[in-house]
C-alpha cells in the first residue's frame, strides 16, 4: 500500500510515533537498502518525497510505502538533515535455547545504548549465537543502539529478562555452565581455555560491573590488563572476550 504523509498532524504518523518503543527505526539510505535486500518483513518504508522514488527492487516484503515530507522525516528520525530512507519494522525477541547455544553472552544492566549496539555488532562479527539482556539496561530498539548495531540486530537473536536472577535461573534450568566477568584481580579466576560449554557468560554494565555476589557465586573470567586501569568499556570487553572464545574454542 502506498500513501503520502506530508503533515505532522497525520493520524497514522501520530499513531506510529506514539508506539515508537514497539518499533525498530532503521535510518539511512545504505542501511535501509541492505535491509531491503534481505527476505524479511518491513512494516513501513518511508521515502523522502523530495529525493526521488526510493529503491526499485527489494527481497523484503514491504507492507506500506510512505512518501513523506522532509518535515515528517525530520520528526521521525530526530535528525536536522534526515536521510532519504527509513525502514520501520518489528523484531520479535527470540526465546534462547541455552542448551543449543554454545555461548550466550549475558549483559546485566548495560545502560549505554552505544555500548549495547557495539556488542550486537561484535556478536554478529564473531558469530555468537545469542545475547541475553537483563537488569534494566538500554532497550534494543533505542535509536543509538540501532545506529551502532546496524544490521547486526537482524543477525543475533536476543531475549530480554526482567532481572539477572531470572536470566541465571533460565540458564541453570537448562543445566548450562555460568561464568562471570570482572576486571579486578582476586580468587576464583578461571582461564578461558578451561571454560566448558554450553555456557552463559555474564558481563556487567558501566561503572560497577557485576554485583560482588555474582562474582563470588560463579567462576570468574578476567581479561589480563594493567592494574592502573580499573575496567574496560563493556562493549570493548565483550568484543575481546568474543574474539578469544573464537580463537580458543573455535566458536
Amino acid at each position: 500500500m502506498k500513501t503520502d504523509v506530508v503533515s505532522l498532524a497525520n493520524p497514522r504518523l501520530k499513531d506510529m510515533l506514539a508506539a515508537r518503543e514497539s518499533w525498530f527505526f532503521f535510518a539511512g539510505d545504505k542501511l535501509v537498502s541492505d535491509l531491503l535486500a534481505r527476505p524479511l518483513r518491513v512494516d513501513r518504508l518511508l521515502v523522502r518525497s523530495d529525493l526521488g522514488s526510493g529503491p526499485a527492487a527489494a527481497r523484503a516484503e514491504v507492507v506500506e510505502h510512505w512518501r513523506v515530507s522532509p518535515r515528517v522525516m525530520e520528526k521521525v528520525t530526530g535528525m536536522k538533515s534526515p536521510p532519504g530512507l527509513v525502514a520501520v519494522l518489528a523484531l520479535p525477541e527470540a526465546r534462547i535455547d541455552f542448551r543449543r547455544c554454545r555461548v550466550t553472552i549475558g549483559l546485566v544492566g548495560v545502560q549505554d545504548p552505544g555500548n549495547l549496539g557495539t556488542v550486537f555488532r561484535c556478536a554478529s562479527a564473531f558469530n555468537l549465537p545469542a545475547l541475553a539482556l537483563a537488569g534494566g539496561g538500554a532497550r534494543p530498539n533505542h535509536p543509538k543502539v540501532v545506529r551502532a548495531a546496524q544490521t547486526a540486530l537482524l543477525d543475533v537473536p536476543f531475549q530480554v529478562f526482567r532481572s539477572p536472577g531470572e536470566l541465571i535461573a533460565a540458564a541453570q534450568d537448562a543445566a548450562v555452565h555460568v561464568y562471570a566477568t570482572g576486571s579486578r584481580p582476586g580468587g576464583g579466576r578461571l582461564d578461558m581455555a578451561r571454560m566448558e560449554f554450553p555456557c552463559l557468560l555474564l558481563l556487567g554494565g558501566e561503572g560497577q560491573g557485576l554485583e560482588p555476589r555474582l562474582l563470588e557465586r560463579f567462576p570468574r573470567i578476567r581479561l589480563d590488563q594493567e592494574e592502573r586501569i580499573d575496567s574496560l568499556n563493556v562493549g570493548v570487553s565483550a568484543c575481546i572476550l568474543m574474539h578469544e572464545l573464537r580463537r580458543l574454542h573455535g566458536l
